[in-house]
C-alpha cells in the first residue's frame, strides 16, 4: 500500500485532501500540533502530533519512517523539506502567493498586465516591507532546489485567497454579517466591477490531489485559484440571494467607500489557470457560484460558533452603518444635483449599420445606410 504524510491538516483544505488519498488506496498519516482537532477529518491510519516548527522535533518524531509522498500543509516548510530528504519520494508543498512582487515595486508596467501567470516576478531580497514575501519565495527556492539536486520530487502550490467552511480569514463576512443585520444596501467603491482572486476549499484540494495522481507535476509551480471569477457586484448578489435578502448594490468613487468596504472589497491581481488546466487537467470541482452561496449559508448557520473577535482581525470592517448611510445620502444628493444642473451631452453613434454588420459582430448582411 502506498504511505501518505500529511503535515498540518487540519486546517480548512486538509479533511477534503486526507479523504481524496484514503480514496485513492493510500495509508494515510497525519501529523499537527495537536490545537486544533477537528471531526470534519476522515479517520486516518495514523494521527501523529508534534511540532513541525522544529526541525530537531521533525526528526525525531519521523526517525526511520518514510513515505511515496508527503504534503506539507503547515508548519516550517523549510524544515520540513530538509528532513524529507531520503524518508520521501515526492513532496507537495503548500506555499502562498505573498512571494510575489507588488507591480507597485516593479517597472512600469510590468507586472500589472492579467491575468498573471506562475512566472511573476518573486522577491530576492530581505529588505523593509518585503521581509514576509523574501521569506516565502525564499523557501519556495529551497524546496525547488531539492527537487532540481534530486533530494525529491517537489511540487509548489501557492495559495491565494481560500474559501469556504472553517477557513479562519472570511473574507465574505462582513458581507454575510450585513444581511443578517437587514441592511437594505450595501457600498462597493467605483461600480463594484473589482475582481478578487480566490479559490473554494473543494477547488484547492482537488488541484493537489491532481498533482498526486500526475507525475509530470514534479518540478512545478501552480497557484491556486478558482477558474472563474465574478465581479464584486455579482458576488454580493449570490450572497444575497443564498441568504433570501435583497438589498441595492451602491457604487460609489470615494474614498470612504473603500473605507468602509474594508475586507469584502479587496482588489487583488488575476492568476492565469491554463497551467491548470494544461498540466493537472482542473475543473472547478464545485462551480464558484455555488461555492460562494455555500459559504455565505454556512457563515449564516454557524454565527454563534464563529470567533467574531477573530474575524474582527482577519477580516475587518468598521460596520458603521449610521456614517455608511450618510455617505450614500450624500452620493445620491450628488447625483440629483449634478443631473439637475448639467445637461447630458449629444453623442452621434461612431459606427453606421453597414460598418457594424461587417465588423461588430452583426448579422454579417451588408445594410444600406
Amino acid at each position: 500500500m502506498k504511505r501518505a504524510l500529511i503535515v498540518g491538516g487540519t486546517g480548512p483544505t486538509g479533511p477534503p485532501i486526507a479523504a481524496g488519498l484514503l480514496e485513492r488506496g493510500f495509508e494515510v498519516s497525519i501529523y499537527h500540533r495537536g490545537a486544533h482537532e477537528t471531526d470534519a477529518l476522515p479517520e486516518v491510519h495514523h494521527h501523529l502530533h508534534g511540532d513541525p516548527n522544529s526541525r530537531e522535533e521533525l526528526e525525531a518524531d519521523f526517525g526511520a519512517s518514510s513515505w511515496d509522498v508527503v504534503l506539507s500543509m503547515y508548519g516550517r516548510l523549510r524544515y520540513v523539506a530538509e528532513v524529507m530528504v531520503g524518508r520521501c519520494e515526492r513532496l507537495i508543498a503548500i506555499g502562498g502567493k505573498g512571494g510575489n512582487v507588488p507591480p507597485s515595486q516593479l517597472p512600469f508596467p510590468r507586472g500589472r498586465g492579467f491575468p498573471i501567470d506562475e512566472r511573476h516576478p518573486r522577491f530576492t531580497e530581505r529588505s523593509g516591507e518585503s521581509t514576509t514575501g523574501w521569506a516565502v519565495a525564499e523557501t519556495e527556492r529551497g524546496v525547488m532546489a531539492r527537487h532540481e539536486a534530486g533530494d525529491l520530487r517537489a511540487t509548489v502550490f501557492r495559495y491565494t485567497d481560500i474559501y469556504g467552511p472553517r477557513v479562519p480569514r472570511q473574507w465574505l463576512w462582513p458581507v454575510v454579517r450585513r444581511v443578517l443585520d437587514g441592511r437594505p444596501h450595501i457600498v462597493v467603491p467605483g461600480d463594484g466591477s473589482t475582481l478578487r482572486t480566490m479559490c473554494y476549499v473543494d477547488n484547492a484540494a482537488r488541484q493537489v490531489l491532481l498533482a498526486v495522481d500526475r507525475e509530470a507535476s514534479a518540478g512545478e509551480v501552480f497557484h491556486v485559484v478558482d477558474r472563474e471569477t465574478f465581479m464584486l457586484r455579482d458576488v454580493l448578489r449570490i450572497v444575497a440571494e443564498a441568504l433570501d435578502h435583497e438589498w441595492e448594490i451602491v457604487g460609489i468613487t470615494h474614498p470612504l467607500a473603500t473605507a468602509f468596504a474594508t475586507s469584502y472589497a479587496t482588489p487583488s491581481q488575476q492568476f492565469d489557470t491554463s497551467k491548470l488546466q494544461r498540466m493537472l487537467g482542473y475543473e472547478d470541482a464545485i462551480p464558484p457560484a455555488e461555492a460562494i452561496a455555500h459559504t455565505a449559508r454556512w457563515l449564516a448557520e454557524h454565527r454563534d460558533e464563529l470567533d467574531e473577535k477573530q474575524l474582527g482581525v482577519l477580516s475587518p470592517n468598521p460596520y458603521a452603518y449610521e456614517d455608511e448611510d450618510r455617505l450614500i445620502a450624500q452620493y445620491r444628493s450628488w447625483v440629483d444635483a449634478a443631473s439637475a444642473s448639467i445637461t447630458a451631452p449629444t453623442v452621434s453613434p461612431a459606427l453606421g449599420p453597414r460598418f457594424r454588420s461587417q465588423f461588430g459582430g452583426g448579422s454579417g448582411v451588408a445594410e444600406e445606410d
